[in-house]
Formats: structure tokens, sequence, C-alpha cells
């Protein structure tokens, strides 16, 4: 842990429907059973504070010609700090006279509206910019007295970057799951639902990418880079009490300065190279049997440095070291494990000649399907519905041609 580190701040990026918002409360209410009380765990959102700023701004555009009305807006926090700086107060009026020329009705305006109008384009990035100001002095505002049973929980896609203490976590997901979770999400209205999964999946593709063009653009980041973040979660298929859980036991790990896996994901997207009678035949270095472990990991948790080593071979991953921790972590009813890729695609593997994909060749459909059975078998016991599914093809689709394909060639040779 830094020595500039004086309060603990956790702060959360993600990609669009990577479930954030959800995590944050749930990390409150974890909070809250550790001992922290309501008032010092402080929740900070950009999000919240876009809203309000555009909510203010467009309500002084709306009341341009009411005095009193404006007099009372711009006394708001978010006003002030437009109206001080002499450039961000002429953007403002050229915005205003955008809309006046451009006739647009504000009456119904809503700030997804003025997203997608040219003539916010402006005032849109002074907004941001004011906000990552108002973020990165809140970081050295936080850190300026010690605070010690208070917690900072900061939601916003730049606060790796403008709070470089904080405990920095990002939220992935597949692209697939994430159309999923739009395309079921009941709170829209009925003339916000997406009329197909297809549909749902390349609006939310074109946010990420949007997203990550325009803080390239505007601020030369990449959100992507995993170099940006102390820990990152898949949450494709995770809970989100796992997901919670696993950010607090990292923090703390990173606040005692030990060792913790910084990419997590469900057993259920790591493919096996070995069959079943293998794993569990095979003894555990620790000296315990694969059943122990399972009860050691159910009880006890995962310990977050124990990595599961992997091969990412054209976007799927394969275990290389970890059977054994990853069925066992699956049938304690863990979503979350710690992994790390030891070589991706015609990459070379430390310390032998093989690449990643010479490796991946090891995947059969028999391992495949013996696999399938055994994790099937496991959610139905966890799950208690006796007619739950599970296929690889599901996670990663096409799979399953792909290895019959593989097994032709051989064969045929």
């Amino acid at each position: 842990m830094s020595e500039r580190i004086n309060n603990k701040i956790i702060a959360i990026s993600g990609e669009p429907v990577s479930g954030k918002g959800t995590t944050v409360k749930t990390l409150v209410e974890k909070l809250k059973e550790q001992g922290y009380l309501k008032e010092n765990i402080h929740i900070i959102s950009t999000g919240d504070e876009f809203r309000v700023f555009f909510n203010n701004i467009i309500n002084f555009i709306k009341n341009i010609e009411q005095p009193d009305i404006l007099k009372e807006l711009g006394e708001t926090r978010e006003l002030k700090q437009i109206i001080a700086n002499k450039e961000y107060r002429k953007i403002l009026e050229s915005t205003i006279a955008q809309i006046k020329k451009s006739k647009i009705n504000l009456e119904s305006f809503t700030i997804a509206n003025a997203n997608n109008n040219p003539a916010f384009e402006d005032i849109r990035r002074v907004v941001d910019s004011l906000i990552d100001e108002n973020i990165e002095r809140l970081g050295i505002d936080i850190n300026k007295v010690k605070r010690k049973n208070e917690i900072w929980i900061v939601d916003s896609r730049l606060a790796f970057h403008n709070i470089p203490h904080a405990f920095s976590v990002r939220l992935t997901t597949k692209s697939d799951v994430a159309a999923q979770r739009l395309f079921n999400d009941n709170s829209r209205n009925s003339e916000d639902r997406y009329s197909s999964l297809k549909e749902a999946e390349k609006e939310r593709e074109e946010r990420r990418i949007g997203e990550v063009k325009r803080y390239k653009s505007r601020y030369g980041v990449d959100l992507e880079n995993p170099d940006n973040y102390d820990l990152i979660i898949d949450t494709s298929y995770a809970s989100v009490d796992d997901i919670a859980n696993t950010i607090l036991d990292c923090q703390k790990c990173y606040e005692e300065g030990k060792k913790f896996g910084k990419t997590w994901t469900s057993p259920l997207k790591l493919l096996p190279l070995q069959t079943i009678r293998e794993t569990f035949s095979a003894g555990l270095s620790s000296g315990m049997t694969i059943e122990e472990l399972t009860q050691e990991i159910k009880h006890n948790g995962y310990i977050p440095s124990e990595e599961i080593k992997v091969i990412e071979v054209d976007g799927k991953d394969y275990i290389i070291e970890g059977h054994h921790r990853n069925f066992a972590s699956l049938s304690a009813g863990k979503t979350l494990v710690p992994y790390y890729i030891l070589a991706k695609d015609d990459e070379q593997l430390p310390s032998i000649k093989s690449t990643a994909r010479d490796m991946e060749n090891g995947i059969t459909m028999n391992r495949l399907y013996d696999h399938e059975e055994f994790v099937e078998r496991k959610l139905r016991q966890l799950s208690g519905d006796s007619k739950k599914k599970f296929s690889y093809n599901d996670i990663y689709p096409g799979i399953v041609n792909m290895i019959k394909e593989k097994e032709s060639n051989i064969l045929e040779r």
C-alpha cells in the first residue's frame, strides 16, 4: 500500500451493463455487515454528478426568460462553476444561441437527447472537465486527514486516472451476456425495450466502443488497458455477492501489501485440457483430496493469490494448471476464481517450445462432454433445479463445431 494512502478509496469502473450499480449497492451492504456505519460509507457517482449538471443546465436554458428562476439556478454549485469561468460561460452562451436558432423544444428534453444533440456537444465537454476536476480534488481532500473508520466508493470511469492512489477496479462482461441483460431489463419503458437480442448486443457494443474512442480522444486514456487497474472482474457468470466479496478481499490484500490475483472470472469460462478422471485422480500438492479442497473453499473462501494458469486462444481460456482448484471452486458454489494468462494464440509458453495454439489441441469432445456432465450435475445440486442445463457451447458459441472439425481433420490424415 502506498504511503500516500491515508484512507480507503475503492474506484469502480466498468463496461456498459457490467453491473456497476448493483455491485456498489452490494458493497455498501457488506461494509455495513463488517461494522461500517452508514454515514461513514461515502458513495460518489460521476453518473449522478453528470445528471445534476445537465438537468440544471437544461432548466437554466428553459427558464432563460424568467429572472427569478434564473437567479436561483445560477446559485447552484454546478452553474456557478460554469459561469465563474470565462471560457465555459462563453460555451454556455453559444449553446443557448444554438438551441434558440434550432428551435429545440426543451419541455420534455432528456439527458439522452442532450447526449445525441450536436448543440450540446461543447457544453458536455465542459461538464466532463468539471466533473473530472471535482473528482481529482475529492481524492486530494479525502487524504488530507486520516479517517480510520470511513470508506469511499467512487463510481467513475476515470477514477483510476483522477485518483491514482485509489484501489481501482474494472468490471467487464461478454457482449452476448450484456445483451441478454439489456433484453431482459423489465425496468425499461415498453418503447425503450429491444426487439431482439441482436439489437441489444449491437447497441451495447456501440456504447462500449464509443466510450473507449471518446476517452482516448479527449483524455488520451485507454479504458481497456489492464495496466490502469488493480483488479479486473468478468461479471458475465458471477453472482453479485461474489463480485463484492472479491473486491473487498482483494482491497484488503492491497491495503496489507499481500499478493492477490488481478483478473477474475467464472470457473465455467475456463476450459479443461484433461479428463475428469485425470482431474480427480491426481493428487493435490497440498496433500488434500479434491473433496477436502472443496470444503476448504466453501467455508474459508478462495485464496486470492492462488491464480489458475491458463492460455488464451481465439478469445477462449484453457486451463494449463489449476484444474483441481477450478472444479473445487465450482463444487463449492463459487462463481469467481483468479486466473493468469501464460500465453495467447501463437505466443510461446514460458520454459517450453509449444505455443498456446499447440496446447489448445489438448481439448477434445470427450473431455468437453465429460466436464459438461460434471458441471451440469454440480449446478443442479447447487441450484436445486433438477432440469438445469449446461453447455460450454453456450459460453463459447461454436466451440463444439471447432473441436469436431479438428478431430475430423486428424482422422482424415
